[in-house]
């Protein structure tokens, strides 16, 4: 008998890469805008962006520190250049104050020869100037700029994270309170008075209890299932759809499952992904037909 996995497009656990998008259509990490996320997915986008700004923004920089470079050494070298013709034309005013002849041309040789020369001196004092600006650019570029080592050190750090996702994810999936209020219960007895915080709709009771199942390891399934549950009640579709994904994946074959496929359905409905809520259905009248989900399913089919 086929599994539930090859009739909802193989549905994938999150590997430790995270890199290829769930037959949910949630937690897509590849989308523009995904969604249905688990906070390890969210971690993995944010840790995404961080190094991508980081990258732009180095190789931003060195563009930049190049061409300031770029423009001193030639600045450098006028002014070079500018600093041996002023010192040539003073040499020729003194070779001219002492050479004999005609004092009138002597004297508007001697003219011209100064103004050249403060023309020069001028243009130098100017470059310099100019010099000193792009210098203070330039530090400022270093103050700011993001090294190679610093680069390679982010990458390191997201790749660690990736490394160590796959423990994580089957560990717990909230973190546990510093005072646990429910130390004193067996597994059994919380899953009996979560449920009846559930029937009653104290979600707000129901939902940490579920929680506490998940990290003692007990039914996760099912507790994912019923967090999810609460969530699509509340509307709260990105969320539901994260703790059916997470369900699903670790249980494909529970009684629950045709209310947890027409349940995801619903919630990729109301995000808009039409596409991946029309396999859903079409799956659940297949796998499940005559059941009250299947009906409500070839209805909802008939909407799209």
């Amino acid at each position: 008998m086929k599994r539930f996995s090859l009739l909802l497009s193989a549905v994938l656990l999150l590997q430790a890469q995270a890199s290829e998008p769930s037959a949910f259509g949630a937690g897509n990490l590849d989308s523009d805008a995904p969604y249905g996320l688990t906070s390890a997915e969210k971690k993995i986008v944010e840790n995404r962006k961080t190094l991508e700004t980081t990258k732009q923004k180095s190789q931003e920089n060195t563009a930049q520190l190049q061409s300031l470079r770029e423009r001193l050494d030639g600045l450098q070298t006028i002014i070079e250049g500018l600093n041996e013709k002023a010192q040539s034309n003073k040499l020729k005013v003194g070779e001219l104050e002492a050479e004999a002849g005609s004092a009138r041309t002597r004297d508007e040789k001697l003219a011209a020869l100064e103004e050249a020369v403060r023309a020069e001196e001028a243009n130098i004092a100017s470059l310099k100037e100019l010099l000193q600006t792009l210098a203070a650019q330039v530090d400022t570029i270093n103050a700011n700029y993001v090294s190679k080592d610093e680069y390679n050190r982010l990458v390191e750090e997201v790749n660690t994270f990736k490394r160590d996702l796959s423990s994580t994810l089957k560990g717990v999936s909230a973190t546990a309170p510093a005072a646990d209020p429910y130390a004193s219960l067996s597994s059994k007895a919380l899953a009996a008075q979560a449920e009846k915080k559930y029937d009653a709709l104290f979600f707000k009771d129901a939902i940490p209890m579920y929680e506490e199942l998940i990290r003692r390891n007990y039914k996760p399934a099912l507790a994912h299932f019923m967090i999810g549950e609460m969530w699509h009640y509340r509307k709260a579709w990105e969320k539901a759809l994260s703790y059916y994904k997470e369900s699903a994946g670790r249980y494909d074959e529970a009684p629950y499952m045709p209310k947890l496929m027409l349940h995801s359905a619903e919630c990729m409905m109301h995000l808009g992904d039409t596409a991946n809520a029309k396999k859903f259905l079409q799956s659940l009248r297949a796998k499940y037909p005559g059941t009250g989900e299947a009906v409500k399913a070839e209805a909802l089919l008939n909407t799209l």
